[in-house]
């Protein structure tokens, strides 16, 4: 089996019009032969180019955030988040409130998380039952603002 990107993932996970922006970022230091290896190569930068390009910056905000609400929402383990700070949070009854991008430009947020952060609120009124809710049946609740996205908006 391959190493490739493309062969990592079991379906494809950009949307048409993201796979056609990374590959106009496509060159010397990011090329690849679809959308999932540039973005690949543009993250993998040791020196994190990316994080500072105005010309790449536009392209790849919409692409990661989609991805990393994804992520958050989505991508489970046994039933619950894959993220490990989420699913302390949702198990002490918190709702994923916001994503933020670029919040931490640090060498170590940028590599970390791309630079985006969340936030999560835990409301006194609903913390038990957003608690529960998540134990029973792995039900992450979010605020409306996390679902911008039609392919997220069946999630909630």
């Amino acid at each position: 089996m391959s190493n490739s990107p493309s062969s990592t993932f079991s379906k494809k996970i950009l949307l048409p019009e993201e796979e056609q922006g990374l590959m106009s970022l496509s060159d010397d230091s990011s090329s690849g032969g679809n959308g999932m290896e540039v973005l690949l190569n543009l993250l993998s930068v040791k020196n994190c180019e990316w994080a500072t390009s105005p010309r790449i910056l536009p392209v790849l905000e919409p692409i990661l955030m989609r991805l990393c609400a994804r992520y958050l929402l989505q991508e489970k383990k046994r039933g619950k988040a894959l993220d490990s700070v989420a699913n302390f949070h949702l198990q002490n009854g918190a709702m994923v409130e916001r994503i933020n991008w670029m919040a931490d430009r640090s060498e170590k947020g940028v590599h970390q998380s791309g630079g985006i952060m969340v936030n999560y609120v835990y409301r006194l009124e609903n913390i038990e039952d957003y608690a529960q809710s998540y134990f029973e049946s792995g039900k992450i609740h979010a605020s409306p603002c996390m679902y911008p996205f039609p392919s997220l908006s069946n999630f909630t």
